[in-house]
């Protein structure tokens, strides 16, 4: 992108310089990066709708704000761990990683929504905040770990494959692998933190009494 804004710039020099005082016009007739463009924006579309389920998700059925804002500030920890994971692994951003990432964004926020709701429940039992949230995330982390294992499974392989479609694919594959692997540890570690902090009796009470209306 840096490139192709250089060579933007360069061709605008030449006409104004060189080309258009002789009459002439140098024109692009390709650009690659509208591709990436467009996967950038996928991605943002992908994070909104995304953050926007999960919201409705949460207050239809847990009816409290704070759980809302807990998973608002989860879900960019996995987003942004993506991107540290993919430049360790020395991969370029490109189309085929961000579309990966895109299609991570949903299995993301699951594993955090899971865990919340079982430390929401434990609430609703009067529970302590910090008794809810240790009892909460031990209940189903082994569910957590066993459904990021299987979505794990499936894309890991495709990076060992060496042939045209281990090229092709392995950056989709690290993207999803990294993604998936985050939300899970911050299911178990930050969501828990988190909800033994900010989420209050007073909201756990008032949640409680619009479900039994």
């Amino acid at each position: 992108m840096e490139v192709m804004a250089g060579v933007k710039e360069a061709v605008r020099q030449v006409n104004e310089q060189v080309a258009n005082p002789q009459g002439l016009n140098l024109q692009l007739l390709t650009d690659q990066t509208d591709y990436v463009y467009a996967a950038i924006e996928l991605l943002t579309n992908a994070v909104y709708v995304g953050a926007g389920l999960a919201v409705i998700v949460l207050l239809l059925f847990l009816r409290s704000f704070t759980s809302t804002l807990i998973i608002a500030i989860a879900m960019p920890i996995s987003v942004i761990g993506t991107f540290i994971v993919m430049d360790l692994a020395g991969r370029s951003f490109n189309v085929i990683s961000l579309a990966g990432l895109a299609f991570a964004i949903g299995m993301v926020v699951d594993n955090s929504i899971v865990v919340l709701e079982n430390i929401f429940r434990h609430r609703q039992m009067g529970e302590s905040r910090a008794q809810a949230a240790y009892e909460g995330a031990r209940e189903v982390w082994g569910a957590v770990l066993a459904s990021t294992l299987t979505t794990v499974a499936v894309f890991l392989p495709v990076i060992f494959i060496e042939e045209e479609a281990g090229q092709l694919f392995r950056d989709i594959a690290i993207a999803i692998s990294a993604s998936v692997t985050l939300s899970m540890i911050v299911a178990i570690t930050v969501i828990p933190a988190l909800s033994s902090k900010f989420l209050g009796r007073s909201s756990v009470k008032s949640a409680f009494k619009e479900g039994l209306m």
